[in-house]
């Protein structure tokens, strides 16, 4: 979800996919955070973020086509390229 949409809830099994497509809006604000949930425990994550995932000077680098991978122990963007994927902390 963002401030003006929300995707609704999706309930993905592992190996599952889900993807969906946006614009970032001229202020290059756009977020978008996702829960998910395991048995016995939740994380929220910004899925997308612009100031991080739109922006050349960012350490991780701007993605036109941003691919996770979900795991309990953190999300990861995976990289189109085969080089290292890049680990992120869970907001919750």
């Amino acid at each position: 979800m963002n401030k003006e949409e929300d995707k609704g809830v999706i309930s993905l099994g592992p190996g599952d996919s889900f993807d969906f497509r946006f614009r970032v809006n001229l202020g290059k604000t756009t977020v978008y955070t996702c829960s998910f949930a395991w048995p016995g425990n939740t994380a929220t994550f910004d899925i997308f973020r612009a100031d991080r995932d739109d922006n050349p000077q960012s350490k991780v680098g701007v993605c036109s086509e941003c691919i996770w991978s979900i795991y309990e122990p953190a999300p990861c963007r995976d990289r189109r390229d085969g080089g290292q994927p890049n680990w992120f902390p869970w907001a919750s």
